[in-house]
């Protein structure tokens, strides 16, 4: 079926955006990671609910597409940790606040999207730039067990396998691995990539306790659990580069 194409004004800003008729009975907006903007509408609902509805989720439209944009631009050599710097936690930008602190332990907090992450003020610049990283690794590596302690308990209840650990270390090549023994280990960097990706993640590594290696019994698990893996897949083989601190 060829899908309809309509667009709505946001300011100076056109949102040009398809629709895709489904059997579904509720409407539901997809950005894609392209900069496409899809809209899946119940066959019967009439066009002007379906601009109405999109009218009124342009603001969050809008910002998913202004984060299409920015992965898109060339990869910065490196980045400055210093107040004002830009990182990413789970596909969203959040802001760097660095202080000096007249405390020895260093503290992190995280609010209103900007982190922020407190320094001893006695530190030399090389010291602190060291110390600024290694906080905020280990900010990330408890972000990404987090949540994926919680998020792997969704596929848990329909695969008979349980892994006998779960790990997050600083994984340089891979997302995540599967030991022999039932262990799961996954890179940090994964708590950079939108949900759907970190869960594309886990569903890979948990199918290969079941099938080790990538053979066509394996992707067929991956297809029954997570229905649309090849598009995350290919995310991640996009957009994967920049999921790192570029330090």
């Amino acid at each position: 079926m060829v899908s309809e194409i309509q667009s709505v004004k946001f300011g100076e800003k056109e949102i040009i955006y398809s629709i895709d008729r489904t059997e579904r009975k509720t409407i539901g907006i997809v950005v894609e990671p392209d900069g496409k903007v899809i809209v899946k509408a119940p066959f019967n609902l009439e066009r002007d609910m379906i601009q109405d509805t999109v009218y009124k989720k342009r603001k969050w439209i809008v910002e998913k597409l202004k984060l299409t944009e920015e992965i898109k631009k060339p990869i910065p050599v490196k980045h400055e940790l210093v107040s004002g710097e830009k990182i990413l936690l789970k596909n969203r930008l959040i802001r760097l606040k660095i202080y000096n602190s007249p405390t020895k332990r260093s503290k992190i907090t995280y609010a209103f999207k900007t982190l922020h992450i407190y320094v001893n003020e006695n530190l030399s610049v090389i010291q602190k730039e060291e110390e600024i990283k290694r906080v905020l690794i280990e900010w990330y590596k408890e972000k990404a067990f987090s949540i994926i302690s919680k998020r792997i308990e969704k596929y848990l209840n329909v695969i008979d396998y349980r892994p006998q650990e779960i790990k997050v270390r600083d994984q340089k090549i891979r997302w995540g691995s599967c030991t022999k023994d039932g262990r799961l280990i996954f890179n940090w960097r994964i708590i950079m990539a939108p949900i759907s990706a970190i869960d594309y993640i886990i569903v890979h590594e948990l199918c290969h306790m079941k099938e080790p290696p990538h053979s066509s019994k394996f992707w067929d698990l991956i297809e029954s659990l997570f229905p649309n893996y090849k598009k995350w897949k290919e995310w991640l083989r996009i957009n994967g580069r920049l999921l790192d601190l570029r330090i």
